[in-house]
């Protein structure tokens, strides 16, 4: 039976989760608690136990609706049975009536990769990516914000790029859950910041001087160097793809373009 999840599921969902993904029961709990609505996880129950769940978390690309597929989970008892397929079918169909004209996803292997594309996904999202290396810095910096502070120089900063805008609650988590963000100011205005996770930088966020902010970040962590995602027009380096597409019409295809910027760390 395909339904939408809801919190009685909450047990069955977290054990899922976790023989997927391998996250514990703290982090899962969290994500549930902050984002599980009547539409945001679709699920199959077989006998009584959920089996297999795809959550969708709404978001913006430009002034156009988007789905964001954030994790895709089959028991593997009940894999190539097209369970999965079904789901992002129906969500994309159901999202789709709801306004949503792209649905976007990361493949977290080539397999994935192939079986997204026979849906229909393309790869996008193409970035540049950048290493930096630790020299001398004057940039002075700390971990003093505000989730509201992040989020606003987020939308600042990333916003004529064209990007992936998730709502503030989805930014807040993202913080919560990242082992240290790192700020810099001037006069007291923040003017960037970055997501760290041991020794490495998962999102910056910078209005100016981004070289020397990860130098000063990376003598605070002692690393010696950081390969960084950025927008394509700020780097003209490497062209990667980070995500995977699902357009319902083209013309929100010609209009978005393949360099949407994606990067957020919810995992």
């Amino acid at each position: 039976m395909f339904r939408f999840a809801n919190m009685s599921d909450r047990k069955d969902l977290i054990s899922l989760w976790y023989d997927c993904f391998g996250d514990g029961e703290k982090f899962v709990g969290a994500f549930l608690d902050n984002f599980l609505k009547e539409d945001t996880a679709f699920v199959c129950e077989e006998a009584g136990r959920v089996v297999s769940v795809v959550y969708a978390l709404d978001c913006m690309i430009g002034n156009k609706k988007a789905c964001y597929f954030y994790a895709v989970a089959t028991d593997s008892r009940f894999r190539r049975r097209g369970l999965a397929r079904k789901e992002i079918e129906f969500l994309i169909d159901y999202k789709s009536k709801k306004g949503a004209e792209i649905f976007l996803l990361t493949a977290s292997n080539e397999k994935n990769n192939a079986y997204y594309k026979h849906l229909g996904f393309e790869d996008s999202f193409y970035c540049g990516v950048k290493t930096f290396y630790k020299t001398d810095s004057e940039v002075s910096i700390s971990e003093d914000f505000t989730p509201a502070e992040i989020y606003n120089l987020r939308e600042k900063v990333f916003s004529g790029e064209g990007f992936v805008s998730f709502p503030k609650e989805h930014v807040d988590f993202a913080l919560k859950y990242t082992q240290r963000v790192f700020t810099c100011r001037e006069n007291g205005n923040l003017t960037g910041y970055a997501m760290v996770d041991g020794k490495k930088i998962t999102e910056v966020c910078c209005e100016k001087n981004t070289d020397d902010f990860i130098s000063a970040i990376l003598s605070e962590i002692d690393g010696e160097k950081a390969d960084v995602y950025l927008p394509l027009n700020n780097y003209d380096g490497c062209k990667i793809s980070r995500g995977m597409v699902y357009y319902t019409d083209k013309k929100s295809k010609n209009q978005s373009g393949e360099n949407v910027f994606l990067s957020l760390n919810l995992e």
